[in-house]
C-alpha cells in the first residue's frame, strides 16, 4: 500500500466517522422544533404513517365597538350631525325621521343590553337598511314613517335605556330597548 493510497484511506474512514457523529449530534440537540405525531383514523388504512403539525399560535384581539358607529367609509357617522328619534309628549310615540343630512343608527334592543338580540332598526345609510343585514324580526327602515301599521310608544326610563312598546295593528307584539343617547323628548312649544 503506498502512502498516497493510506492517507486517503485513513482519510475516509475518519472523515465518515465525524460526518455521522456530527450528525447525530446535531439531530440530538434539536429541541426547538415541536412536533406532534398523530395516526390517521384506522379508516384510511395506512396505520403506520405519521403526520407532522408545526405548532400554531393564534392570537386574537378583540375590540369592542358600538353598534350606533362605524368606521367603514361608506356609513361614517359625523358627530356634528347626529339625529336622534324623538319622543311625542302628546301621545308618547317615538318618531325617527328619514333625513340624509343627518346621521343616525338606531337599535331597538330586547332588553336593556346591547349585546341583547336586536329587533328593530332605523338608519340613514342604505347598506344598513337594504335587505335587513342585521335581521331584526321587525325590520330595518330608514324612518319610522316606513314602518306599515306599527308604531313605537315609548313607557319608561330603564338605566341607560328607554322601555317602549312595539305596536302592530293595534296589538302590542313586545317591548324594545332604546338607548337614551339616540332619543330625545319633543321640546315644548
Amino acid at each position: 500500500m503506498t502512502t498516497r493510497n493510506a492517507f486517503y484511506d485513513f482519510f475516509n474512514r475518519i472523515g465518515l466517522s465525524m460526518m455521522i457523529i456530527c450528525m447525530l449530534a446535531m439531530s440530538c440537540n434539536n429541541t426547538k422544533k415541536k412536533t406532534l405525531k398523530t395516526r390517521l383514523p384506522d379508516s384510511s388504512k395506512t396505520d403506520s404513517i405519521t403526520k407532522t403539525q408545526p405548532t400554531k399560535r393564534i392570537i386574537t384581539t378583540k375590540v369592542d365597538k358600538p353598534d350606533t358607529i362605524r368606521n367603514i367609509e361608506a356609513t361614517q357617522m359625523s358627530e356634528d350631525a347626529f339625529q336622534k328619534a324623538i319622543i311625542s309628549l302628546q301621545d308618547s310615540s317615538l318618531v325617527v325621521y328619514g333625513n340624509i343630512r343627518e346621521d343616525y343608527r338606531i337599535f331597538g334592543y330586547e332588553k336593556p343590553d346591547t349585546n341583547s338580540r336586536k329587533l328593530i332598526f332605523f338608519s340613514v345609510f342604505t347598506t344598513d337598511v337594504k335587505g335587513n343585514p342585521y335581521r331584526c324580526p321587525y325590520g330595518a327602515y330608514y324612518a319610522s314613517t316606513d314602518m306599515i301599521n306599527s308604531e313605537i310608544k315609548y313607557l319608561s326610563n330603564a338605566g341607560n335605556f328607554i322601555k317602549a312598546n312595539f305596536i302592530k295593528d293595534k296589538t302590542v307584539l313586545s317591548p324594545i330597548y332604546i338607548l337614551k343617547d339616540w332619543v330625545k323628548f319633543e321640546e315644548k312649544n
